[in-house]
C-alpha cells in the first residue's frame, strides 16, 4: 500500500513545544517548505482548510488531530507525524463548538484530488486506517513511549492497515 512510502522520518516531530494550533502550522509549513514537500500556498491553504473544516478525532484515549489541505498546495505526498510536548487545544471534525487537547498531530498531504476517482478514495481508506488505530491503546501508548524518531517512526508503522 503507498501509504507506507509517504510517512518520513525526516517529518517526525517528537515533544515539539507550541502555544497553539498557529504556531503549529506555521513550524511545520517552515519544515515542509524547507524540504520541498508543498508549495508556497500551503501555509494559508491548511490554516483555512482547518478554521473551515476542523480536524481533531475525539478518539479515546487521545484526541488526534490529522490536518489537510487540497492536492494543489502538495508538491510530493507525505504524512507528517507529530508528538507534542504539551497539549493545544483544537476544533473536532464536524463540530467547531466543541475542543479537545491534541497532543498528536498526523497532517497530510494528499496529491489527486476528490475528482480524481482513484486518489479519492485512498485519501479516505488511511484516514479509515488511522481512526482504527487511534482507537487502540496499545498503539497510542506506543506513539507516548516512543524515545526515538526510529521508535516513533516503527510504531507508526505497525499500525494494522498501513
Amino acid at each position: 500500500m503507498a501509504n507506507r512510502d509517504t510517512i518520513y522520518k525526516e517529518l517526525i516531530q517528537l515533544d515539539w513545544e507550541v502555544k497553539d494550533q498557529n504556531e503549529f502550522f506555521d513550524k511545520m509549513t517552515d519544515k515542509l517548505l524547507e524540504l520541498g514537500y508543498v508549495k508556497d500556498t500551503f501555509r494559508d491553504a491548511i490554516k483555512t482548510r482547518e478554521a473551515n473544516y476542523p480536524t481533531a478525532l475525539p478518539v479515546e484515549p487521545y484526541p488526534v488531530a490529522i490536518p489537510h489541505s487540497d492536492p494543489e498546495n502538495i508538491i510530493k505526498p507525505f504524512i507528517a507525524c507529530t508528538r507534542l510536548k504539551d497539549t493545544i487545544k483544537w476544533c473536532e471534525m464536524a463540530n467547531n463548538d466543541v475542543q479537545h487537547d491534541v497532543k498528536f498531530i498526523f497532517m497530510l498531504g494528499f496529491l489527486g484530488g476528490h475528482d480524481d476517482p482513484n486518489a479519492g478514495n485512498e485519501h479516505v481508506e488511511l484516514l479509515q486506517v488511522l481512526v482504527t488505530n487511534f482507537q487502540k491503546p496499545e498503539v497510542m501508548d506506543r506513539l507516548v513511549n516512543a524515545k526515538t524518531e526510529d521508535e516513533y517512526m516503527e510504531a507508526v508503522l505497525s499500525m494494522e492497515g498501513l
